[in-house]
């Protein structure tokens, strides 16, 4: 681990229950690792949600787009590399690039990710947090504005494929909620096995719009623009996350080809 110009770097190994069926990285584990360096670089200043709940604040991401160019085979080592942009409207931008053996890069993402103040519940001006991690580089500049979220409306899709999840324990993380990451996963699990064996995620665009608890009622549903839509080679799903009775938690675009492509 070394953090040189505002960058923090690592070098990682892809574990193998972190692959899928087809001894490749599964979609989660790339959010994990985006996830976890996040959370280590913020801990290496001083800004990690255990220190920053000591003084009243936390971390909450608010959305996520990432990229997917190569899931990465078993076994594999990775380069990851992550840095924060200047605070943008009341955001902190953070990019994350993973790179393969041969120097390949396997994903890029962008999480807009901001401070709450715990007793209110409501986000502070970001600037002061930014001063604390030093230096921001300026390599790479990735536009903050990822335009609007995706929209969810039921009367768009022909057809409606719906999941019911359990909240395990291990699921909530320390905020007292449920990890975003387990939203992708809800999101992921829902869909049929014949697709996810014949189709991988190539982009992710997730908004997280409230959180959602250990005992809550929860619902995902994806909606098809045609009956058909899941043979075809490349395609765009929209999700959603409902806690009970129903309300919107989570809305989503996955963009998606085949395997064999």
């Amino acid at each position: 681990m070394q953090i040189t110009d505002g960058i923090y770097r690592d070098t990682l190994e892809l574990s193998s229950f972190d692959t899928d069926p087809y001894n490749h990285a599964q979609t989660s584990c790339y959010f994990r690792i985006m996830q976890d360096v996040a959370g280590a670089h913020a801990y290496h200043r001083g800004l990690s949600i255990p220190q920053l709940r000591e003084e009243g604040k936390t971390w909450v991401v608010t959305r996520t787009r990432m990229q997917i160019f190569q899931y990465a085979p078993w076994p594999q080592h990775m380069q990851v590399e992550t840095w924060p942009q200047q605070p943008w409207k009341l955001y902190f931008p953070r990019v994350c690039r993973l790179y393969g053996q041969q120097g390949e890069t396997l994903f890029q993402s962008l999480t807009h990710w901001v401070v709450m103040d715990m007793e209110t519940q409501r986000p502070i001006k970001p600037q002061s947090i930014a001063q604390r991690f030093g230096s921001v580089t300026t390599k790479d500049f990735v536009d903050p504005n990822l335009g609007r979220r995706a929209m969810f409306d039921p009367d768009d899709f022909e057809q409606m494929i719906t999941y019911t999840p359990t909240i395990r324990y291990h699921d909530c993380d320390v905020n007292q909620h449920v990890n975003n990451v387990i939203y992708l996963e809800w999101m992921l699990d829902s869909l049929p096995f014949t697709f996810r064996d014949t189709h991988i995620a190539v982009e992710v665009d997730i908004a997280y719009l409230a959180q959602t608890y250990r005992d809550d009622a929860i619902s995902v549903r994806t909606g098809l623009s045609h009956q058909a839509l899941l043979s075809d080679d490349t395609l765009i799903l929209y999700h959603e996350i409902l806690r009970a009775p129903s309300e919107s938690v989570c809305v989503a675009r996955t963009r998606w080809k085949r395997r064999d492509q």
